[in-house]
């Protein structure tokens, strides 16, 4: 789960002032998930009622139609939203929103961070784009056998080399 900024607003006019709440991103969650908090701040009105299947186990609870902004400027109308307490934030976005585009982590020098972008724009494949490092000979070869590598030369020609 990845954390980050998010702007809520209640359906109604273009006029309501939009909020800002902190975001878990759970590619675990099937749906967007806001706290008490949200639906009080906003003066939200339930438009539904639905069993939700939860780790702590079954419940009902209320949905809300909201419009998300996300921090790249893109906005996202009348999602339907359910209400519920999210772990240590007040939205928790879930696959319904994550599906929609382009989601990436990445960890580089030690900073996790990651990328979201609607609409999605192509495949990313870190294995299919990855250098090839050389092979490590893990157990002593003959000079004149063939390389480990697979390169199809004798070691001393190859990996032997000095």
């Amino acid at each position: 789960m990845l954390c980050g900024p998010i702007g809520v607003q209640a359906v109604s006019h273009d006029d309501t002032p939009i909020y800002e709440y902190q975001a878990i991103w759970d590619t675990g969650a099937t749906s967007t998930v806001i706290t008490p908090k949200v639906v009080k701040d906003l003066g939200l009105r339930v438009v539904s009622v639905i069993k939700a299947h939860t780790p702590s186990g079954e419940m009902d609870c209320d949905q809300f139609y909201v419009n998300l902004f996300l921090p790249n400027h893109v906005e996202i109308k009348r999602v339907r939203v359910t209400q519920a307490v999210p772990h240590n934030c007040d939205v928790l976005v879930g696959m319904d929103i994550i599906g929609m585009g382009d989601f990436a982590v990445s960890n580089y020098n030690g900073k996790t961070m990651f990328s979201f972008r609607i609409p999605s724009l192509g495949s990313i494949d870190f294995v299919k784009n990855t250098y090839k490092t050389p092979l490590r000979v893990l157990q002593k070869q003959e000079r004149n056998a063939l390389c480990a590598c697979g390169s199809g030369k004798k070691f001393k020609h190859c990996c032997g080399r000095n």
